[in-house]
């Protein structure tokens, strides 16, 4: 019977264990995947933090993108934002407007600020009870080493750019613009028709009852009052479901993906699919430009790197070797060197052959301004503005207003010749430089005088006399502007190259660079030999100096001449520290050598270019970058050093160089102690070398060292002692 028993178990037992596989298997595929966006109306929440924190913008972006991927029915933003600044929600809000969705806006208490920026970037507007919008002026941080001159101009700056991305908001999404402009300049006032909604000297800010109101027969801005977002969704959407999206909703889309793609990889069989190449591919250095339209993206940092200036040069020379058909400049940028952007607008593009184009999408700022304006023609994204390039010191600030003269003296004379031989207004360009020129074109007053100028999409394709005021057009992509010129070449998006890209990461991180070199240059020169410290100093500097040689910043003869000044300053500093320590003009000496190297090699001998203006002056303004960068490398590698003299005896690796017993003995055993031991007081001698204070002195055929108080005694002085304080014997002369 046992036997029989074991028998059938045993039989029995392959069968449980595929039920219980058959069990798990079904349970696995029958887990409940991530719901579906298809069809439905996602809500996404927005707070004062989102804005504020980048990483929590990205984030929120990730899931909107998901939800335009998965085909939602609309994109609801649910907004209670009232303390956040309008100058960083604008590039968020441009961000929305661009969104391929149809967007909704619930008030919910607040859109303050940088929220009403993002409301406006919707295509309806939805107030809760008692909710608020509006109130977005610019703000200028507070600095007392500034003038009110100058802040008065920084924040006439930023009123420019803010307000024609706000008009441009919402000429897109058929908004109001003198709303918008009424929302971040409180000089503006706002009355529509006999309604008088903002004074002059006040911002405009609507509570839900005056959004509403209807004004020349429709809303002012808002849609219509609701009660909760359920009731927005029924008067938007009313087929449509609701879902929330947020970080437990994003997590189990990112498992199910996962899982999704783990069970296919699994279960198909391996398939090579060839690569879709993309609508504009990237330049290989083996390739050739020839009848090719070339696009240089110039992006958020672009223009404050000098070797992405040589890199935009060697491709624009590359486009006239090999014959491209066009360039297209792709411009998303607040601005950057002046000096090298005139030098690529006055000798670069001037000698351009190909056609050149600029689309601004979305920004172009100061120096992006300039490089548009330097192109044969200008198109704008729907959501864009370009202007405001006054100059400012290399450290952002507002320049004084004589030497502000001087640099729009020097600017105007040499973009003038530009901007006219390509077919723009230079009235224009005088406006984004001079705030006290304004705008006014055949008696129309398009930016009155006191303000910068800087335009807004519609403003800039506004058409004076038939012919537009800037652009050509709006435009949502370089295909259609590569439709509309009627170009037939490839695109193709020019990259750097190997080298281009180390020129352009050691620009970028130059004071790493200078940290890890100088902290491992001082960790050498305390430890005998050449070790590791040494290495890691020589590769740094290298490095620093290889990349911006390839970058532009040293050329031919200078190379060496730098290269010579940084290693003379090494050697007197190391002279300093190890043979004649506490003579400081070495030290001194050397520090100023490198410094001098260093800085120059981040900035070259910058002259302003030779048309107008006062042509091949020297600039200070240009080694601002390079003196930051310097300041900020000494400063972080004299951190590192004094942590490292702290820490480092501590250390395991570092234990068996230090010696961690004594050698035995007392005070008195040690030889200076003896010495002064056989000393007396009133005892006499001769000098047998100068005091300074320290020197050695002969007392009855006995060399002893000994220190002098006041004057300093020549050798061959007669001595007597004066004192005798514990090591220490004082003379003086007999």
């Amino acid at each position: 019977m046992h036997y029989r028993r074991s028998s059938l178990s045993l039989l029995l037992l392959p069968s449980f264990i595929l039920s219980l596989i058959a069990i798990a298997g079904s349970g696995l595929a029958e887990s409940p995947s991530a719901p579906s966006l298809k069809g439905q109306m996602v809500r996404v929440v927005v707070t004062d933090s989102d804005i504020e924190d980048l990483r929590r913008w990205r984030e929120l972006r990730l899931w909107m993108d998901e939800a335009i991927q998965q085909g939602a029915a609309g994109l609801l933003l649910d907004i209670n934002v009232s303390q956040s600044q309008a100058q960083a929600a604008l590039p968020l809000a441009e961000e929305v407007a661009r969104l391929k969705i149809k967007t909704q806006v619930y008030v919910n208490t607040a859109a303050i600020g940088g929220g009403a920026l993002l409301a406006l970037a919707c295509d309806d507007i939805w107030m809760a009870p008692g909710s608020r919008i509006g109130a977005a002026p610019p703000k200028v941080p507070s600095d007392d080493s500034l003038s009110p001159k100058a802040q008065d101009t920084l924040l006439a700056e930023s009123l420019a750019v803010l307000k024609a991305g706000a008009r441009s908001l919402c000429k897109l999404k058929g908004h109001r613009p003198e709303i918008a402009e009424a929302f971040v300049d409180r000089e503006r006032g706002l009355m529509l028709g006999t309604t008088m909604l903002a004074q002059k000297g006040e911002l405009l800010l609507l509570d839900a009852d005056a959004a509403v109101q209807s004004i020349e027969g429709r809303p002012l801005l808002a849609r219509a009052i609701v009660p909760d977002v359920e009731a927005l969704i029924k008067a938007a959407a009313p087929n449509a479901k609701s879902i929330t999206l947020n970080v437990t909703w994003y997590d189990k889309q990112k498992q199910h993906a996962a899982a999704a793609a783990a069970e296919s990889k699994s279960t198909a069989p391996a398939e090579k699919k060839p690569a879709q190449p993309s609508k504009a591919a990237a330049f290989s250095s083996r390739q050739s430009y020839k009848g090719r339209v070339v696009v240089i993206p110039v992006g958020q940092d672009d223009l404050l790197l000098p070797a992405r200036f040589e890199f935009m040069k060697r491709t624009l020379a590359r486009c006239n070797q090999d014959g491209a058909e066009a360039v297209i400049f792709n411009l998303d940028t607040p601005g950057g060197l002046a000096w090298d952007t005139t030098s690529l607008m006055m000798q670069d593009l001037q000698g351009l052959k190909a056609r050149s184009f600029a689309f601004v999408n979305t920004r172009a700022i100061s120096a992006g301004a300039m490089i548009a304006m330097a192109t044969d023609t200008i198109y704008m994204a729907p959501a864009s503005a370009i202007g405001a390039s006054t100059p400012v010191s290399g450290d952002g600030t507002a320049l004084p207003q004589a030497e502000r003269a001087k640099q729009n003296s020097a600017f105007m004379g040499m973009a003038r010749t530009v901007v006219r031989e390509k077919g723009h207004d230079v009235r224009i360009i005088e406006g984004m430089t001079d705030m006290n020129r304004g705008l006014v074109i055949n008696g129309q007053v398009i930016v009155p005088k006191g303000e910068i100028v800087t335009l807004d999409s519609a403003q800039a394709t506004m058409l004076i006399d038939g012919k537009p005021l800037l652009a050509k057009g709006i435009i949502k992509s370089i295909d259609e502007l590569k439709r509309i010129e009627s170009l037939k070449g490839e695109l193709i998006t020019a990259e750097p190259t190997g080298f281009e890209s180390i020129a352009i990461w050691v620009t970028r991180y130059a004071a790493i660079l200078i940290l890890i070199g100088l902290a491992g240059g001082y960790l050498e020169m305390q430890s005998p030999g050449f070790g590791l410290p040494g290495f890691v100093s020589v590769a740094a500097f290298a490095l620093f100096f290889f990349g911006h040689y390839v970058a532009g910043s040293l050329a031919g003869q200078e190379t060496m001449v730098v290269a010579a000044v940084f290693i003379v300053g090494i050697v007197l500093i190391g002279v300093e520290l190890l043979a004649a320590p506490g003579t400081i003009l070495p030290g001194i000496f050397g520090f100023l050598c490198v410094m001098i190297a260093l800085v120059y090699a981040m900035s070259g001998w910058e002259m302003v270019p030779s048309s107008g203006g006062d042509a091949g002056s020297f600039h200070l303004a240009a080694y601002a970058t390079g003196f930051r960068h310097f300041a900020l490398g000494v400063t972080g590698a004299a951190i590192i050093i004094t942590l490292l003299c702290l820490w480092l005896p501590d250390l395991r690796p570092f234990r068996s160089l230090i010696l961690q017993t004594s050698a035995g003995g007392t005070l008195n055993d040690a030889p200076a102690m003896q010495a002064a031991a056989r000393a007396r007081a009133g005892d006499t001698g001769t000098a047998r070398s100068a005091l300074r204070p320290y020197g050695t002195i002969d007392i009855g055929g006995r060399l002893i060292e000994a220190m002098a108080e006041g004057d300093y005694l020549q050798s061959g002085t007669a001595v007597r002692v004066r004192e005798v304080r514990g090591e220490k014997i004082i003379v003086e002369p007999a």
